[in-house]
């Protein structure tokens, strides 16, 4: 399948080799740029076999914003599992300055499941990321 770019800040592809939705954010975004960007992963997702193991790599975006934080995991996490049909594997790629770059005390340490619907965890090393994705269901 044929990578694509929402505006021009995040770019998708699909590795069939790997049953891999790579989501690489671009820039900095916007409150409503995320959110509408995550919601273009999960409808590309839907269009490559319903792809359950996301590659998400954050490192060019700087800031995360808590409230970001808490819609992905009360609104955009509960729809992965009704949209794609199963459990969907989530790796964070951050840069290495990120990995405290979120304080919620609300927000269990990675790795983490939320629910029935997806796992998610952080990485450094994109190597590491797609072996933990290759390694799950």
């Amino acid at each position: 399948m044929t990578p694509t770019t929402l505006a021009d800040f995040l770019d998708l592809t699909y590795r069939p080799d790997l049953g891999i939705v790579a989501a690489r954010w671009t820039r900095p975004t916007a409150s409503h740029e995320l959110r509408a960007g995550y919601q273009e992963v999960l409808r590309y997702a839907t269009t490559c076999d319903s792809c359950r193991h996301w590659l998400v790599d954050s490192r060019r975006r700087l800031e995360v914003d808590s409230r970001d934080v808490h819609w992905l995991t009360t609104v955009f996490y509960p729809l992965l599992r009704q949209h794609l049909g199963d459990h969907v594997y989530l790796a964070f790629l951050v840069a290495p300055y990120q990995l405290d770059d979120v304080h919620d005390e609300t927000l269990p340490p990675l790795p983490h499941t939320h629910g029935d619907y997806c796992s998610l965890n952080q990485f450094t090393d994109e190597g590491e990321a797609v072996r933990w994705l290759c390694s799950r269901g």
